[in-house]
């Protein structure tokens, strides 16, 4: 057959981008000519082009996942392993007959492989045996300084102690506080402030209540009439004016401690004569303040007052569609309270006082709207779903008796919250995912930073090599904490370059539990400083990592004062007491040569922190 056509150039590559229909359905090659291919000129056929078909969207795992995937195999076939080796000296144990000769039970004892030594040097041992174990040594203060209270794990600090007897003599004098106005004079004064209470109220909404969802924004509408209010209104709006004042620059911390005053002494009367959600909602953040504050005892007094009357919060099991108002506030209450419960300071392995199950609770996003979701809303709903999971499976191998459990039930429990993690990282809502292509906001950073926290909380406990049940797993959880200490300092230098101007306010806005996040990361690089010191190399990154995370703490000490500055000398403590003396500052002082914007009062805040430890202003127990 003759043809008009005339010969093409052979192409560069043997693949066609697009095929047309005849040749598609025929699976034969297509040259991908238009308006006619080769094959369908030659065969005589119609040619013609569909246009072109969406790929099939691809899923996409981070590496962290990833690694999380691999090294949950390594645990499971670890497990497997573990309990074949019991069976087979168990059922080695029960078989009759004589006993075995002292000849064949050597040779039994030669067909075990002794354990493997760990690849650390004896720095590091140690060091992971501080890290891992379920008690720290207590840090003390002296002179009204912060210091680690209560049993450890990560428990929470504290400015004051209490002594056998009263006397003020023997005590530690807490920090001076700034002169508060008489109860007449402030309501005078803030009656009329209504710019203030404006101020406040926005800032609540903007910078607190969306990472802890206090209250809905509807409750606020009658704010400035305050103190103006009915009895439970005027609590709860007190309690939230105070918790704005504190973090707000354009408020005094005498305004804030003003604000608190009045609520405080509304707590018993409300508490006794005027029991509604408000009251419930005010005793939440007054609590949540005195933890900021490190005031311990009264955080912890509020703390069970709302637990205590969360008793009597009627959650009704009931369709969406029949669900009332004040059926939605109760839930939402309930999950605040929840979220409050497990932030309110860094504790692991000890139950929650509150009387409900949250696998019986509506979750909080079921409560809002499809239209009214938002990255807010997914991203507290997540972060319960995220507490849930570390009180029901993480929790557990914080117990005390965790290491005195029989070797498969330990494996057992971490290899369930292990898979409980991955489970969850499944349904996480893609909309909480950052992109790379536009600015992170900044919830969508604060989950991440939690999630990556809670992955740490979970390796944590089996970094112990005195456990010598656990240790074979020792490598594989260092790494997995190690790449989520990484990923916190990669989204926290993420919020830092998306601030405008970069270094910005990003970081002070971000929410106060962040600092026990963060603090956990830098003791985690600060692990990572030992092995690269004992490997003779890698230290540059290790320290890198490290001064970020400590730096993170000083801006944040901006805001969260006293928080963040009872974690900073925790944090140098621990690895001055890991070994690294003056050279982890030699490291971060090469590490930072190159950094053009350094500040030089935060550096004379650290090196003033450096000479209150090495000074003896804290004191490391052992």
């Amino acid at each position: 057959m003759s043809s008009s056509r005339q010969p093409q150039p052979r192409r560069s590559s043997g693949r066609t981008l697009l095929a047309c229909e005849p040749c598609r359905k025929r699976k034969s090659k297509c040259d991908g000519e238009k308006p006619v291919c080769g094959s369908c000129q030659s065969h005589e056929l119609a040619c013609h082009y569909e246009p072109v078909r969406p790929t099939r969207r691809q899923k996409y795992w981070d590496r962290d996942y990833v690694q999380a995937l691999e090294d949950q195999v390594r645990l499971l076939s670890a497990s497997l392993q573990q309990s074949k080796d019991s069976s087979a000296s168990a059922s080695a144990s029960a078989s009759p007959a004589s006993q075995p000769s002292p000849a064949s039970s050597g040779a039994s004892k030669q067909q075990q492989p002794p354990p493997q030594p760990l690849p650390y040097g004896p720095k590091m041992l140690s060091a992971l045996h501080d890290f891992g174990s379920v008690k720290w040594a207590d840090v003390t203060g002296r002179d009204g300084l912060p210091m680690l209270a209560g049993p450890g794990r990560f428990s929470f600090f504290s400015h004051t102690l209490l002594p056998t007897f009263e006397d003020g003599s023997s005590t530690p004098s807490p920090p001076p506080k700034a002169a508060v106005p008489s109860t007449e004079t402030f309501l005078l004064d803030i009656a009329s402030d209504l710019r203030l209470k404006q101020h406040l109220k926005a800032h609540f909404l903007e910078h607190i209540n969306p990472y802890y969802k206090f209250v809905d924004p509807a409750w606020l509408n009658f704010s400035d009439l305050f103190p103006h209010n009915d009895t439970a209104l005027q609590l709860l709006y007190g309690a939230l004016f105070a918790a704005a004042a504190y973090s707000s620059p354009m408020a005094s911390r005498e305004v804030a401690e003003a604000f608190m005053a009045y609520a405080e002494g509304l707590v018993q009367q409300c508490y006794l004569e005027h029991l509604c959600l408000p009251v419930l909602q005010a005793l939440i953040i007054i609590a949540w303040y005195k933890h900021m504050l490190l005031d311990a005892a009264k955080g912890h007094l509020y703390h069970y007052m709302a637990i205590g009357l969360s008793n009597h919060l009627k959650i009704r099991d009931t369709p969406q569609h029949e669900r009332t108002v004040s059926d939605i506030a109760t839930i939402r209450t309930f999950w605040s309270l929840f979220f409050f419960d497990r932030v309110a300071t860094p504790k692991l392995g000890c139950p929650t006082g509150i009387p409900w199950e949250p696998d019986n609770i509506t979750p909080y996003i079921d409560t809002v709207s499809p239209e009214m979701v938002d990255v807010e809303a997914l991203s507290f709903d997540h972060h319960c779903r995220l507490y849930h999971v570390q009180q029901r499976y993480i929790d557990a191998m914080y117990a005390p008796n965790f290491h005195t459990l029989p070797s498969p039930e330990k494996q057992a429990l971490y290899a369930k919250a292990n898979s409980a993690m991955l489970a969850l990282r499944k349904q996480i809502d893609r909309r909480l995912y950052i992109s790379r292509n536009s600015k992170p906001r900044r919830v969508q950073v604060v989950f991440w930073i939690t999630y990556h926290s809670i992955l740490i909380n979970l390796h944590r406990p089996v970094l112990d090599p005195q456990d010598a049940d656990m240790a074979h797993n020792i490598p594989s959880a260092l790494r997995s904490a190690t790449a989520s200490a990484m990923a916190v300092t990669r989204l926290l230098k993420g919020l830092q370059a998306s601030s405008s101007p970069p270094g910005g306010e990003e970081v002070k806005l971000l929410p106060p539990f962040m600092i026990y996040h963060v603090f956990r990361a830098a003791l985690v690089h600060g692990l990572n400083l030992i092995a690269a010191e004992e490997a003779a190399g890698g230290q540059r990154m290790s320290s890198g990592n490290f001064w970020t995370c400590f730096r993170v703490l000083g801006e944040l000490s901006g805001v969260w004062k006293e928080l963040s500055e009872g974690a900073m000398p925790f944090v140098l403590m621990a690895t001055r007491g890991w070994g690294f003396q003056e050279e982890v500052m030699g490291v971060n002082k090469a590490a930072d040569e190159d950094d053009d914007d350094d500040d030089d009062c935060f550096e004379a805040g650290i090196d003033d922190l450096v000479g209150q430890v090495e000074g003896g202003q804290y004191e490391r127990i052992s």
